[in-house]
């Protein structure tokens, strides 16, 4: 008898913590489903932030232990060197077509190349990073890498290996994606980290991204706040 009953609390010890894990990770999650829009008051927009967004927007929603994250910029995002971003003088070196389904040349961008020794030491002022915004895409929230389909309309088309870590306060997110792009001088890796931190009250999120290529990098933080859910 006190043999089965030692081994009855045993096993009872061992299953405890994942699943008071396992519930914890689910409910943490919830919190950052919903529609979360771009606030520029609060995310103060200076001269080192995209003049030509609009808007940003992400659509978050759970699936079992899937995030999916659906991504949407208003305005037409090229990648600007920060310098001199009047409206005379643009210094515009990507893609003149916003969302082209077609590979960028060059290492990446129509007209100058990311692979050179000015681009790395430019700043491009977040419109590199909001330019390599994927459309679409689903992580597992426990870290486990995931290989992915790069949907149409990517600036990016092919694999890529995406990654999600859920922080164990629960009001934090790190995302990790790589992907590889076809230039006239080789493949080049493109690494984009993001971290989504939520507020206490839970009503606005923190969104810092950094985009790196092997000579060149930019970085973004902007305030969302949560779109309302049904009559108030």
């Amino acid at each position: 008898m006190k043999t089965a009953c030692f081994t009855l609390l045993f096993a009872f010890i061992t299953l405890s913590p994942p699943i008071e894990i396992a519930a914890q990770s689910t409910a943490s999650a919830v919190a950052f489903t919903g529609t979360w829009i771009l606030d520029k008051e609060k995310t103060n927009p200076g001269k080192d932030f995209p003049r030509q967004l609009k808007s940003y927007k992400i659509t978050v929603a759970e699936n079992e232990k899937l995030l999916n994250v659906k991504s949407e910029v208003d305005g037409r995002m090229e990648i600007e060197i920060s310098r001199d971003r009047a409206a005379g003088n643009s210094d515009i070196v990507s893609n003149p077509s916003s969302r082209s389904t077609a590979p960028p040349p060059a290492g990446g961008v129509v007209g100058t190349s990311l692979g050179t020794a000015d681009a790395q030491t430019a700043n491009y002022g977040g419109t590199m990073a909001l330019f390599f915004t994927p459309n679409e895409a689903s992580y597992k929230l426990g870290g486990e890498e995931v290989r992915i389909e790069i949907k149409k309309g990517d600036k990016v088309s092919g694999v890529a290996r995406v990654r999600a870590k859920l922080d164990k306060s629960g009001n934090q997110i790190q995302f990790t994606t790589i992907r590889v792009m076809q230039t006239l001088k080789g493949n080049i890796e493109i690494t984009m980290r993001e971290v989504w931190k939520l507020s206490k009250d839970g009503k606005s999120l923190r969104f810092d991204r950094t985009v790196e290529t092997p000579s060149a990098r930019d970085e973004i933080t902007m305030i969302l706040v949560k779109e309302p859910q049904g009559p108030q």
